[in-house]
């Protein structure tokens, strides 16, 4: 097995695209209708959208390729105004999950926020995705904020916090 991590590219958008309809019917299907979810990422993660990240010099996306295959995606935003490094969007292909992947791209964040001089990585999760949640907390995520998020007609609670940089890259370690 042959695992590759890597900036991503503009050639990746169609791919990254398919990704996200695939992990976020995963993810969230258990607790939002797939109409809302279809909606949301057909109007925000559409091959426009997508590809306008590509000029916004604040966001970095990252991926993971096992064999070739696209098995894990990151999207970064640096906030210049709140001076946080967000980590917006962080997926691993259900087949692909418990082999570190996740944190490869979380350390990935955590070297970028280092370019800005920045100690912690901030990001969102929603409070019905229990395994994500989990899984930042065992990170050292803590949350400082809760929120409603809205897709289509459903809303949900959800957590915004952050990780420290040394949490991240001391559980890269193990």
């Amino acid at each position: 097995m042959r695992i590759n991590y890597r900036r991503w590219e503009l050639k990746d958008v169609e791919r990254i695209r398919r990704f996200l309809y695939d992990t976020w019917l995963d993810t969230y299907g258990g607790f939002i209708p797939h109409g809302d979810i279809k909606q949301y990422l057909g109007d925000n993660y559409n091959e426009y959208a997508l590809r306008s990240f590509f000029t916004d010099q604040n966001t970095v996306g990252f991926i993971a390729e096992v064999d070739g295959e696209l098995a894990g995606y990151e999207k970064t935003f640096f906030d210049r105004k709140e001076d946080r490094l967000y980590v917006q969007q962080l997926y691993i292909l259900h087949q692909y999950q418990g082999m570190g992947l996740g944190r490869q791209l979380m350390a990935f964040a955590a070297d970028h926020a280092l370019t800005y001089n920045l100690d912690r990585v901030w990001l969102s999760v929603m409070a019905n995705n229990t395994p994500a949640l989990l899984w930042y907390q065992n990170m050292g995520y803590q949350i400082k904020e809760k929120t409603p998020f809205t897709l289509g007609k459903t809303t949900v609670e959800h957590y915004i916090g952050y990780v420290p940089v040394n949490d991240i890259f001391q559980l890269c370690e193990k």
